[in-house]
């Protein structure tokens, strides 16, 4: 599995995870007649901007003629030609006055996330840096405690229920806003602003998650 991180852009995409599909996923600025796979907040971004494509065993990057143009790791590339990137390679979008006004960094899992970031016990999986009990309500990361709110630990309790399981935002908002009376009334933010407290307290560096990904169009997932 190989994903990108946005490092740069709008405080609200920074952190942002999105998971790279074999068959090609294009990146750009949303827009009525266009929907990217890794949605950029930029209006500097073209809205195809770029597209991430696996070749064999390799990754490639693919400027798709965009307006402000695409580099890899500080070197600008060409359009309509592919590129290989690199693991831990940094891909910048809209390149202006010489500076890239979005960054994000590419990943493979391989390297990223090692295999024991899951213990299994049987047919359950349990997240090796991670300890909840629920009786309780206490929360260990790394062996240490740290407070939770209400809807922080709810929120964690059910992602650690599902280790490993993709848990759609359907699941995510009845469980998390039991006093809401119109699931449809919580917004997409509420739940990103949620995700955003968490990872500050779960992620040894909140600015590249690793252990709570989101998962594009699905949900978010603990690993």
């Amino acid at each position: 599995m190989a994903f990108l991180v946005i490092e740069k852009g709008a405080n609200a995409d920074i952190g942002k995870l999105f998971v790279l599909e074999a068959g090609g996923s294009v990146i750009g600025r949303n827009s009525p007649d266009s929907n990217p796979d890794v949605l950029i907040n930029d209006d500097y971004v073209s809205r195809k901007h770029a597209e991430v494509k696996q070749v064999g065993d390799d990754f490639m990057l693919c400027d798709l003629n965009s307006k402000n143009g695409t580099e890899i790791d500080g070197r600008r590339i060409e359009s309509s030609k592919l590129f290989k990137l690199k693991h831990d390679s940094v891909i910048g979008l809209a390149i202006i006055s010489g500076e890239a006004r979005v960054t994000l960094r590419f990943k493979q899992s391989g390297e990223t996330l090692p295999d024991d970031s899951l213990e299994a016990s049987g047919d359950r999986k349990k997240i090796a840096w991670l300890r909840i009990d629920d009786k309780s309500k206490e929360v260990w990361i790394d062996g240490k405690p740290v407070a939770f709110s209400k809807k922080e630990y709810t929120f964690m309790w059910l992602l650690y229920r599902k280790a490993g399981q993709v848990c759609s935002r359907d699941e995510i908002i009845p469980a998390v806003w039991l006093e809401a009376k119109d699931p449809g009334g919580i917004s997409d933010a509420m739940v990103d602003q949620l995700v955003h407290r968490i990872r500050q307290k779960i992620e040894p560096e909140p600015s590249k998650p690793r252990r709570l990904q989101s998962k594009k169009t699905f949900g978010y997932i603990l690993v």
